[in-house]
């Protein structure tokens, strides 16, 4: 009988941490044992009481019932654990610091933190191939690229990563600026968190994951496209120089790409059969609307600081509008000025990205205050 692989959730209590304990419980082959959370600590201790066995840790807070707490406590969870396999399930940038941490004692990532991607580039990149750790994406579009690109062996002529559009897809631009965070918060296909929410309205999220995907899959900005799809059921696509296109269908459940990360390069049978009928619309943003896609084209040209500032100023925008600090247009807006101050081209460790991330925080909070 095959020894089960060991896994740690990091970010146990968000969405992914929930959703994957879900899925190891209906699996074979997999044994939790460890999981970590930033001060959740009552669902965390309640997660444990379903799984004894774990052993836990809080990043944020203290508590006499967990067994690593405080700045060093993601370490002593990894080094006492000793994993196969890493969940990255935290959210924001911090995920950098814990992706890398992972990277030194695990094999593999199932990476669902796209900040570590995005802010760390080709050092992150770098720093985890050196631990000898693979990394399979949990993002639903990337998890999609990399099953097309696993089987084929031909010349990508372009990738497709698709959006739903938000729920103010269909709203007439000139009302965005009046829109709610009750009303932006309404997703009409995925179930997420607040942020990654907001940002699917706005398209920022798709502006990460362009990036994502250009340093995931080492392919030119210029292959990357964005298609809206509103019906959620086409995640992922991929065009041949023959002029075929090849297209991952299933449904919109994050499970999924959670068990293919963790059984990858076997497939486990968990949900039940999907049947790809109905109208499958597929169109081009409309740019006008989400602006922050062509920002994150030029992002990528202008080099590590200004995806780091991407990222972070869009994070503390969109907790300002999710406060009423700040209008929905506001978001872009307060980012696009960000940028304009312009970031180090190159950045070569964690902590000049750390520096940088964090003096990008600081103008943001400036810039939204004076608003």
């Amino acid at each position: 009988m095959k020894d089960k692989k060991k896994v740690v959730i990091l970010g146990s209590t968000g969405t992914i941490g929930r959703m994957s304990i879900d899925v190891i419980k209906k699996i074979d082959g997999f044994e939790i044992v460890g999981i970590a959370s930033g001060k959740s600590v009552d669902l965390l201790l309640k997660q444990k009481s379903e799984l004894p066995w774990v052993k836990t840790a809080l990043t944020l807070t203290n508590s006499d019932d967990i067994d690593f707490c405080g700045e060093d406590a993601i370490e002593g969870l990894l080094n006492s654990t000793n994993p196969d396999i890493v969940i990255v399930g935290i959210s924001g940038f911090v995920g950098l610091k814990y992706a890398l941490l992972a990277a030194k004692y695990s094999k593999r990532l199932c990476l669902a933190n796209k900040e570590s991607i995005i802010a760390g580039g080709n050092f992150f990149f770098d720093s985890v191939k050196s631990y000898g750790c693979e990394i399979i994406p949990v993002d639903s579009e990337h998890n999609a690229v990399f099953q097309l690109l696993d089987s084929e062996r031909s010349d990508i002529a372009a990738i497709y990563i698709t959006a739903s559009g938000g729920a103010i897809r269909d709203l007439p631009i000139e009302k965005l600026k009046d829109v709610t965070p009750e009303v932006v918060l309404k997703h009409p296909v995925w179930a997420m968190g607040a942020r990654i929410t907001v940002d699917s309205s706005s398209m920022f999220n798709k502006g990460l994951e362009i990036m994502e995907a250009h340093f995931l899959f080492n392919i030119e900005q210029e292959k990357i496209r964005v298609l809206v799809h509103p019906e959620g059921k086409i995640h992922g696509m991929i065009s041949l120089k023959d002029g075929t296109v090849k297209a991952l269908l299933s449904h919109a459940d994050m499970r999924l790409p959670i068990i293919h990360a963790l059984s990858y390069p076997e497939r486990v049978k968990v949900l039940e059969e999907f049947e790809p009928s109905g109208i499958f619309n597929l169109f081009p943003p409309d740019h006008q609307r989400y602006p922050a896609l062509d920002l994150a084209y030029d992002c990528l040209k202008d080099g590590d600081g200004a995806r780091v500032a991407y990222n972070a100023a869009d994070e503390i925008a969109v907790q300002a509008f999710l406060e009423r600090k700040i209008g929905f247009t506001k978001i872009y807006e307060t980012v696009s000025k960000v940028i304009d101050k312009g970031w180090p081209k190159v950045l070569n460790d964690y902590e000049s990205i750390d520096n940088i991330d964090g003096k990008v925080r600081k103008l943001t909070l400036e810039m939204i205050n004076k608003c």
